[in-house]
């Protein structure tokens, strides 16, 4: 058995059509078929049962598929291995992102990791925390940068820096909803819900699971839109401190800092496989946020010390 036809068998199984199957491995049809054919041959089993209309693996071809995938992610190890001890820094990265530390982080960090590693191919998607950790696990993103809320078996966790809240008010918010604020109590019934973002651990806020807490007509996803949805709608929300920055003069004016005991604050982390080792690429993310990211906020360690993994 060939590493080419381990791949072909592998993309059967996913296309189920020979055609895409072939498409996708760049070789024409018949080669394909014919190649899955000889590994049948030589293995003495039928790895899909074909009818005109359907493929599909049989008992034994599922065990084989998924052998075959063993294999070929530890050969992509092998050439990841090589790719971080190689003078230039190359191959690809796939990073997944929180949707609420993307505005911010993502633009500058594309220019800064672009200037420094040239050669590297950069993928970057922006998803929920459940899919980020589902990504992880299957092998479609090398690094999630977020704000996990638990700890997950088989997933390493290094955290990067500390992000403070800050209050966000309509300018028609009366006096004593301020006031309030001030004093560190958020009147529930006039604040704003961030779908995932007020998900503060051990922080003097933590909306996720009390749904009673805040307004769910809309659980945004998007800081942007949340504050649209203040400006015009009334009332208050509450956002990381790093955002500030995008927002107007007249918006910055309508900032109150939060007065809560512990520290309404969040920890974004790089979260990557346990097993993961390209060190280089975790340690090229790290710098590029260091480059971005104010210094009194990143964990001290970092600005001594770089990440090395098993």
């Amino acid at each position: 058995m060939t590493l080419q036809q381990m791949e072909y068998i592998v993309a059967l199984d996913k296309y189920r059509h020979f055609v895409l199957a072939a498409e996708a491995c760049g070789v024409t049809q018949p080669t394909l078929s014919a190649m899955i054919q000889k590994l049948e041959e030589e293995l003495d089993v039928k790895i899909f049962s074909r009818d005109r209309k359907n493929i599909s693996p049989t008992r034994i071809g599922e065990k084989i598929i998924r052998q075959a995938k063993i294999a070929l992610n530890e050969t992509q190890r092998i050439k990841e291995v090589v790719a971080d001890e190689s003078t230039s820094m190359n191959g690809n990265v796939r990073i997944g992102i929180l949707p609420t530390i993307a505005p911010y982080l993502i633009p500058d960090f594309i220019y800064h990791f672009r200037k420094a590693y040239p050669n590297v191919s950069l993928f970057i998607d922006e998803k929920e925390n459940k899919s980020l950790i589902q990504d992880l696990r299957f092998g479609n993103l090398d690094i999630a940068i977020t704000t996990p809320p638990e700890a997950h078996a088989n997933i390493l966790e290094i955290p990067v820096y500390v992000e403070k809240f800050v209050a966000y008010f309509s300018e028609d918010c009366c006096s004593k909803v301020r006031q309030m604020i001030v004093n560190g109590n958020l009147p529930p019934e006039q604040m704003w819900i961030l779908k995932e973002g007020h998900c503060i651990p051990n922080g003097g806020i933590n909306l996720c699971e009390d749904k009673e807490i805040g307004n769910h007509i809309y659980e945004a996803g998007s800081i942007d839109t949340l504050i649209k949805i203040v400006d015009r709608n009334g009332g208050y929300t509450i956002i990381p401190e790093l955002h500030i920055s995008t927002l107007s003069e007249k918006q910055k004016g309508n900032i109150q800092v939060l007065n809560v005991n512990p520290p309404a604050q969040r920890t974004v982390s790089i979260l990557i496989k346990d097993d993961f080792i390209r060190e280089r690429m975790v340690n090229a993310v790290l710098d590029t946020m260091k480059a971005i990211i104010p210094s009194h906020m990143i964990d001290e360690r970092f600005n001594r010390l770089s990440i090395k993994l098993r």
